[in-house]
């Protein structure tokens, strides 16, 4: 078992909470609300999940926050619900502060239960409680507090309101030891009777190495949850438990005539529908139905694709019209950078090889790639205020309904949409689906979505092609790459995965206004990733692509008697059919399966330019039909090693090898049309 490692810090924080709450809650916000930019971005210990840590001074002690990922449930089904539940029950924080999104009540409270359960301190923080109001919501937290007997306090975490009694409340908590007496769910006669007998159980075989609440662990095996099940299988007295455990899950399961999870979340949901009854007032209000006449049009079956749409080509043609005075500044900056490095070198008598290095590898190599770092911060940011807004949610219902009827899995749509940021967390998100088919078939086609990383090779061809039409060009890559998702998808349910998908319930968050510091914190935490990648991964193969394009000595840099030029003369054939056979495209794609930025980087180097420089020799490589045919290939080959690599753990060799040959071969076949196709019809 995991040892907790909250006590071995206690020097550094005098205090740790973590937020705990669903998705679109207001959990984030929050967090940023108490930490400001003093945070900590990283990952969870063996985990790809992002992990948030900050820390704040309040009244004389310094207090560490620990975000924990949004989830519904402390069920298995996902890393995220694991990595939640891990670090409440095992690294026991000294409180829970579980943010619940007022307007949607009885839903957020289902996880406020399974928190309590684990025995863990508890303070709900009921968020968005004006905008409750406004939609004619209102709640009694003196009597909600009672029922469920944890401390509860209002805030507006965008307003910054009410933090101040809510660390109050929690600082309170943590330091008593009076012992409060939590709600405990009755789960009806015959389950209880059977949970206090597991419950002893458990007491009599195993309380020496006991880390989690009797109760709630007896609750965990009935529920036959398969990763606590994994934990404790090999700790000395558990075997005799979990035998037990198994003989009265048949037994219930006999008496019920269902699995033990239902009967135990029907009662759940009975507690809380009574507990709403009780706590809530809800009275009719204008504005309501005002809410429900635009999500009449924004979902309707017709409309609702096409607004969608919409909405996307608009936002990327503001990427490219707001980010256009600020790529040319960029620009000047490198091209200044650049131009001086060299002067300085050359003045100090620097060797010319190193000179080249510097200026024609790194700065020109890794500038390459920085300079679309404003469209991409522009997009991430637009992205930003389309999930803050609520509308996301609403457009993967809108996209579910589509996919359900050409046979694929509506929550499939979800790891599609986390896709466009990267593939890798994409298709770990896929852990949602509880069939193993469906997961492996999102998976399959999540490599098709455009992510991040391929956007500077779109930005850098449509400034050299199509300059009048950017947002629109780019946004055909992004609509292809669903298109053929949803084709693969089609032929994969046909031949791979037959049978029919299970039903997708999802809940729409209520709109709300974006603010700008969110937004702002949201982009600048995607931009930092794409920043450090370029300062790690792309300069060692910028600076590898540099020695092959110097290597042997006595050759011109970057020419095709070079390592570089020699290896690129031998892949160049497989690409002439396609309209770009010339040496150096291939080696740029070759190296794009280590992150695709290093396409742009690989020629940038082998050219020995920068953005500026490509944007004017690539008319001379490429016509606007080849450069598209160029885009479709780099849009649907490999994605990236990191994706690759996930695809094997997420399911074995035999998937990743599969994808990767299904993708080489379909993106040869696409940019085979697109070329051949277009010069049948003149376009070439």
């Amino acid at each position: 078992m995991k040892k907790s490692q909250h006590k071995s810090e206690s020097h550094k924080h005098d205090l740790t909470f973590a937020l705990a709450g669903n998705p679109n809650c207001g959990k984030t916000t929050l967090f940023n609300g108490l930490t400001g930019a003093l945070h900590h971005v990283g990952n969870w210990p063996g985990k790809t999940v992002e992990r948030k840590e900050g820390c704040f001074n309040h009244k004389k002690k310094r207090i560490k926050i620990i975000d924990l990922p949004g989830i519904y449930s402390l069920a298995s089904y996902s890393a995220e619900e694991i990595i939640a539940r891990d670090y409440i029950t095992e690294d026991k924080p000294d409180v829970i502060i579980n943010i619940v999104d007022s307007t949607n009540l009885e839903r957020n409270l289902y996880l406020t239960l399974q928190i309590i359960e684990t025995g863990a301190k508890v303070v709900l923080a009921l968020n968005m409680s004006d905008l409750a109001k406004q939609q004619g919501i209102i709640i009694d937290k003196k009597n909600l507090s009672i029922l469920l007997r944890i401390p509860v306090v209002e805030i507006n975490a965008k307003e910054k309101k009410g933090f101040d009694d809510l660390i109050n409340e929690a600082k309170k908590l943590s330091e008593s030891r009076k012992v409060v007496k939590k709600h405990r769910v009755d789960y009806g006669e015959e389950l209880e009777e059977h949970l206090y007998e597991l419950e002893s159980n458990i007491k009599d075989n195993a309380s020496s190495v006991l880390e989690y609440r009797p109760r709630w662990l007896a609750l965990k095996l009935l529920e036959n949850d398969k990763d606590i099940i994994k934990r404790l299988k090999d700790i000395k007295g558990y075997n005799l438990v979990l035998k037990k455990a198994k003989k009265i899950r048949h037994h219930l399961e006999h008496v019920y005539g269902k699995d033990i999870d239902y009967s135990v979340s029907n009662a759940r949901y009975g507690f809380l529908s009574g507990a709403v009854k009780e706590s809530v007032n809800k009275k009719s209000v204008g504005k309501e139905c005002l809410l429900e006449k635009i999500d009449d049009i924004i979902m309707h079956k017709y409309l609702g694709i096409p607004i969608f749409l919409l909405i996307t080509a608009l936002m990327f043609y503001g990427t490219f019209k707001l980010g256009e005075p600020l790529v040319e500044l960029v620009v000047f900056l490198f091209g200044f950078l650049s131009e001086y490095t060299t002067l300085l070198l050359n003045s100090l008598s620097f060797p010319d090889w190193l000179v080249s290095l510097v200026t024609e590898g790194i700065i020109d190599g890794v500038g390459s790639v920085l300079v679309f770092l404003p469209n991409i911060a522009l997009l991430f940011f637009f992205i930003a205020l389309l999930e803050d807004s609520g509308y996301m949610a609403r457009a993967a219902f809108i996209m579910d309904r589509f996919m359900h009827k050409i046979g694929l899995h509506g929550k499939a749509f979800i790891p599609m949409i986390m896709g466009f940021g990267c593939n890798v967390p994409a298709i770990m998100a896929t852990r949602i689906l509880k069939s193993r088919k469906d997961r492996i078939l999102s998976i399959l086609i999540n490599p098709f979505m455009s992510c991040s990383a391929r956007l500077p090779i779109y930005i850098l061809f449509v400034s050299a092609f199509f300059s009048n039409y950017q947002g629109l060009v780019i946004f055909s890559m992004y609509l292809l790459g669903l298109i053929v998702a949803v084709i693969s998808g089609l032929l994969f349910k046909r031949f791979f995965f037959k049978g029919m998908s299970s039903p997708f319930v999802m809940e729409l968050p209520p709109y709300r206004l974006p603010t700008l510091f969110g937004a702002i914190i949201h982009t600048y935490e995607r931009v930092k990733h794409f920043v450090r990648k370029a300062g790690t991964v792309i300069l060692l193969f910028v600076v590898l692509i540099w020695l092959l394009a110097s290597f042997p000595f006595g050759v011109e840099y970057g020419s095709a008697e070079s390592l570089i030029g020699v290896i690129g003369k031998l892949i160049a054939p497989v690409f002439a059919p396609l309209g770009f056979g010339f040496w150096q495209a291939g080696v740029a794609l070759i190296f794009g399966i280590a992150a695709k930025e290093i396409v742009i980087s690989t020629l940038g180097t082998l050219y020995s330019v920068s953005d500026t420089g490509l944007v004017g020799i690539l008319p001379n490589l490429f016509t606007p039909l080849s450069a598209y045919a160029f885009m479709v290939f780099t849009l649907l080959y490999v994605p990236c090693i990191a994706a690759v690599a996930t695809i094997k753990q997420e399911t074995n060799w035999k998937w990743a090898l599969f994808s990767v040959c299904y993708n080489v071969g379909l993106a040869w076949m696409a940019a085979f049309i697109v070329y051949r196709g277009g010069m049948l019809l003149g376009l070439g």
